[in-house]
């Protein structure tokens, strides 16, 4: 079957480029979960770990993927107890009805899935 997005002729692979790209931001078991997390509103890392079920520096290290990829701000609040929070930035929030999408997906292709992932292993 030929590729549509370049007529079965040429480089396909600068129409991967932005997909490879945003499943490097996205790699990984918390990324996803995290930008869910902070999708209603910003959050201290305390509130985030109690949530996550994630273990601190494994955390601090996905927390500061994230930022550097522009997904979530890191905001020091003046305050004595030098507390830090967490928000989404424009493109985070874009990601938010993307990542529902492919849960809605997962759900409904949920058994499919398994089998599949089953029958693998099995080999």
């Amino acid at each position: 079957m030929a590729c549509t997005k370049c007529s079965g002729h040429g480089d396909c692979s600068s129409f991967f480029v932005p997909l490879n790209d945003l499943m490097s931001v996205l790699n990984g078991k918390w990324k996803m979960r995290l930008i869910l997390c902070l999708a209603n509103e910003q959050k201290h890392f305390n509130e985030i770990w109690k949530c996550q079920g994630i273990s601190p520096r494994i955390l601090s290290k996905e927390l500061k993927e994230l930022e550097l990829n522009g997904i979530l701000t890191r905001t020091e609040l003046n305050d004595n107890l030098k507390s830090v929070v967490y928000s989404l930035t424009e493109q985070g929030v874009e990601l938010v009805p993307i990542i529902l999408q492919l849960q809605k997906w997962g759900t409904r292709h949920r058994e499919s899935i398994l089998c599949a992932m089953n029958a693998i292993e099995n080999q």
